[in-house]
């Protein structure tokens, strides 16, 4: 695993003994972040990653210069780790050590980009994560969620703009602001 691109190219993730994180691979990482550098003007956006496991994603915002992001998890372990990589990488990453249900209840903040990849185990936890989303619609005007998620499991929804497989992995992109 590693950082596909920017400041931080070719960064490899140290290895650690995470069984509960499950990392998006580096190729399904490089083909999202390719649909996103058509998109966004990544100095301009803010970011939040929901779920962040080994902090990959939001690692690779950082990388390429998104200055505004924020990772939630309430593994110790994952907090820990994400803390260290971006402590050793010198990245402004504001890393909240809490569950991510009572977060997005709570918070004021809007987002360009919300990432979630929630453990696969946590089928229930998808549903109320979406329909969450959807009512407290915590984007700025354009604001998607990516949502991570065995390609398996079919979602239909009617905010899902679009959906990308890549193997056992599938993003679906939501949009709740525009719609």
């Amino acid at each position: 695993m590693r950082i596909i691109s920017g400041l931080h190219k070719g960064f490899r993730f140290p290895q650690k003994a995470m069984p509960h994180a499950r990392p998006t691979t580096d190729r399904a990482k490089e083909a999202l972040f390719n649909i996103l550098d058509q998109r966004y003007h990544y100095d301009e956006i803010k970011v939040l990653d929901l779920y962040g496991g080994m902090g990959s994603i939001a690692l690779e915002f950082c990388s390429r210069g998104v200055e505004d992001v924020t990772t939630v998890d309430f593994n110790r372990k994952s907090i820990s780790y994400i803390k260290e990589i971006s402590q050793k990488l010198k990245v402004s990453l504001k890393v909240l050590p809490t569950k991510v249900l009572p977060f997005l209840h709570t918070t004021d903040e809007k987002y360009d980009i919300i990432f979630a990849d929630p453990p696969y185990n946590m089928g229930k936890e998808i549903g109320l994560l979406i329909e969450l989303l959807s009512e407290r619609k915590p984007f700025v005007a354009g604001g998607i969620l990516i949502l991570e998620h065995q390609s398996m499991t079919k979602l239909d929804h009617p905010a899902i703009t679009e959906t990308r497989v890549y193997g056992q992995s599938t993003f679906s992109f939501f949009n709740f602001v525009d719609k």
